[in-house]
């Protein structure tokens, strides 16, 4: 411990008559935004008297990759100190948080500009807004060093007025939502929170007592509220926080409770409730944007990675992008319709064509909705059954297709470019499959195309170097597995995704991502291992953020799972973990076929007999696994008989009806003989 942090409390005592006196401090310049070269810490946006020429607008906003449409990370720390931890972060990775924002383009901007949709930074820039809950001790921490009160270098405000003296532009805007008697020394929190106010900080509602207003009644909900903010004006008079933070989940009912309201004389209101997590925030000029809903990103270690890392690399292709201005709002063409109604109509809405990849939100609209079946290529291959398909589809109210590319004998079910695939000859030419997409198309079908990865009989048995084998070189489970550790079965599986995504595929599943089963998979030799010593979990995952890097985060990338590796407390030998899978995908879709649990799974002798409780248990099992990833769960249910009771319509609605109630909307059918019945699928 430095001598600067053994100071007594008498020392403290002393101290705070000192900050009274005004004794000198070291701060950081500017505001909450950007430094600029006129000092005051905000940019300065090109506003002409008259308005501009709309192509020169437009021409600016293309030239800046501008989508004032996009989200926006509101991150949320609880703790700086010593030990990471799950509520922790270290001054070093705050730092490093700082750095990667900072890296990517990105600057802080206060709580209350985006609440009020003037985020005011430069051209091609992205904000980011950063929250700190509790008020804890590494917050903002004081300490005497030669006669004079200075912020401790290593907490968070310590930390941020260094990291914006040496990033010019990045400033160092924060809100602390604060209870009673922040920030650890007793003595000094009215002068930290005047302090806070005058280095221009925010200073944020999180109720007096830490209080979770859940089931409160709505006056003792609203006397938390109001308490606290009448003891924030005991430090800072007239100071009215603009923001509250709700407690963990303790949404108070009315929610209009946290917005505005009064008590024993205090009147409060706010402009924004921010939640806990797991999410980026809308733009304040999206559709989606709700004042009374904005979620944040907890910063912490998930598995090994950083959430923030995380975070950053799922929004990088529909992140907020600043055309520069504040008296536009520029989008790209194909986002107009998350244009909220009511946004500000002093803003001239600026739409421009852009020729580079995006992820627009009626793509997004579908994924979340999509409710579908799977169809092998031979089944498609026939014209008659592909109208049986989507008569089928139309009659039972469904909207996604999920079309076999690679099926699990390795074969192409239409003629592919891929290289390797002509090279083995794994194309069948079956499908005219542009044809086939282009009426999907018309027909406002999403479309998800189906690649059996490491099972691939006929990539091992033409080229016999990557397939795995027993110890004693015979091909392993019949020769059907490929090396997973081979980059050349990496790169063939992405190549065949990318031309999917290029046919005009929505989305692209992998299937059978994993390593084979069974006791005997243990000793199974893989030629390209080597002395590659990493788990299997580690190899599955690196596969994963392998391929996103290539395939990028402006398409729709999801893979299928075994159901019971959630309630699993291991990989069962395959490599599967939701956790670890999640951070590259947009859907992890676990087949929770109930025929597929063993005797006893969740208490019941017969799981195949309790399709609602399995799907349910498994689906609860998976949420808190994946949700700090952002990634969403998409179920694969079961259209087909494996042991007893047969599957019909009871069995099969009881599967949706669990899915639904758990919150997911998005769900696909899987029947290997696509023996789809429309009435065992409507309501």
């Amino acid at each position: 411990m430095s001598k600067q942090t053994k100071v007594s409390l008498a020392a403290f005592a002393i101290l705070a008559l000192v900050l009274v006196a005004g004794f000198a401090w070291q701060l950081a310049p500017g505001g909450p935004g950007t430094d600029t070269a006129d000092g005051d810490g905000r940019s300065k946006s090109p506003v002409a008297e008259a308005r501009e020429d709309p192509e020169e607008l437009r021409e600016a906003a293309r030239a800046a990759g501008a989508n004032e449409l996009g989200q926006v990370p509101i991150l949320v720390y609880h703790q700086i100190g010593p030990q990471e931890g799950r509520w922790t972060r270290t001054p070093d990775n705050f730092r490093r948080d700082l750095q990667e924002l900072h890296d990517r383009g990105y600057v802080l901007v206060p709580l209350n500009d985006y609440l009020d949709g003037n985020i005011d930074i430069p051209a091609g820039k992205s904000p980011a807004v950063l929250t700190f809950d509790d008020g804890t001790a590494g917050h903002f921490r004081l300490l005497e060093q030669d006669g004079e009160a200075v912020v401790d270098p290593d907490c968070a405000v310590g930390i941020l007025q260094q990291f914006g003296e040496e990033h010019p532009g990045f400033g160092h805007a924060a809100t602390f939502f604060v209870n009673a008697r922040p920030f650890g020394q007793p003595q000094l929190w009215q002068e930290k929170l005047r302090l806070l106010d005058e280095w221009d900080f925010e200073i944020g509602n999180h109720t007096y007592s830490h209080k979770y207003l859940k089931g409160l009644a709505p006056e003792e909900a609203g006397a938390e509220i109001a308490r606290l903010q009448t003891h924030v004006q005991e430090a800072v008079p007239g100071y009215a926080p603009r923001a509250f933070a709700i407690v963990q989940d303790g949404v108070p009912d009315p929610i209009d409770i946290a917005l505005r309201g009064e008590s024993h004389g205090t009147m409060y209101e706010h402009d924004g409730v921010l939640w806990w997590a797991w999410s980026a925030a809308p733009s304040p000029h999206h559709r989606d944007y709700d004042p009374t809903r904005i979620q944040r990103i907890q910063v912490f270690e998930d598995n090994g990675r950083s959430s923030l890392v995380n975070w950053l690399d799922r929004i990088s292709a529909t992140r907020y992008v600043s055309d520069g201005r504040t008296d536009t709002i520029a989008i790209p063409d194909g986002w107009q319709e998350a244009l909220a109604e009511s946004h500000d109509p002093d803003k001239d809405v600026i739409v421009y064509i852009t020729d580079a990849p995006q992820r627009t939100p009626g793509l997004e609209q579908q994924a979340a909705g999509a409710r579908g079946v799977h169809v092998s290529f031979f089944y498609a291959s026939s014209p008659e059954r592909w109208q049986q398909i989507l008569t089928l589809v139309e009659e039972a109210g469904l909207n996604t297709l999920q079309l076999d590319v690679k099926d699990e004998s390795g074969r192409l079910g239409y003629i592919s470019r891929v290289p390797l695939a002509q090279e083995i000859d794994a194309n069948q030419g079956f499908l005219p499959i542009e044809d086939m997409l282009s009426e999907l198309r018309e027909r406002g079908l999403y479309s998800v195309a189906r690649i059996v990865v490491i099972r691939d009989p006929y990539l091992a048995r033409h080229k016999p170097e990557y397939m795995v084998r027993n110890k004693n070189g015979a091909p392993f489970g019949g020769g059907v597995w490929v090396d997973i550790y081979s980059k050349d079965v990496w790169d063939y599986n992405i190549a065949l995704a990318r031309e999917a995504y290029e046919l005009g595929f929505d989305e692209v599943q992998f299937d059978y991502i994993r390593f084979p089963e069974g006791h005997s998979a243990k000793t199974a030799v893989y030629p390209a291992r080597g002395g590659d010593g990493r788990h299997r979990v580690d190899v599955l995952s690196d596969w994963l953020a392998y391929a996103r890097e290539e395939l990028g985060w402006h398409r729709m990338f999801s893979a299928a799972v075994f159901g019971f590796i959630a309630h699993a407390v291991d990989d069962v030998g395959i490599g599967q973990r939701p956790e670890r899978m999640a951070p590259f995908l947009d859907y992890i879709s676990p087949m929770v076929y109930p025929s597929h649990y063993s005797r006893g799974n969740y208490g019941f002798a017969n799981p195949n007999a309790h399709p609602y409780e399995i799907v349910s248990l498994s689906l609860q099992d998976f949420e808190p696994l994946i949700e700090a990833s952002g990634c969403r769960l998409r179920p694969w249910l079961q259209s087909f008989t494996l042991g007893s009771p047969p599957y019909g319509r009871t069995e099969i609605r009881a599967q949706i009806e669990a899915t639904r109630d758990n919150g997911i909307d998005t769900w696909l059918l899987w029947d290997p003989r696509v023996a789809y019945q429309t009435e065992n699928i409507v309501p």
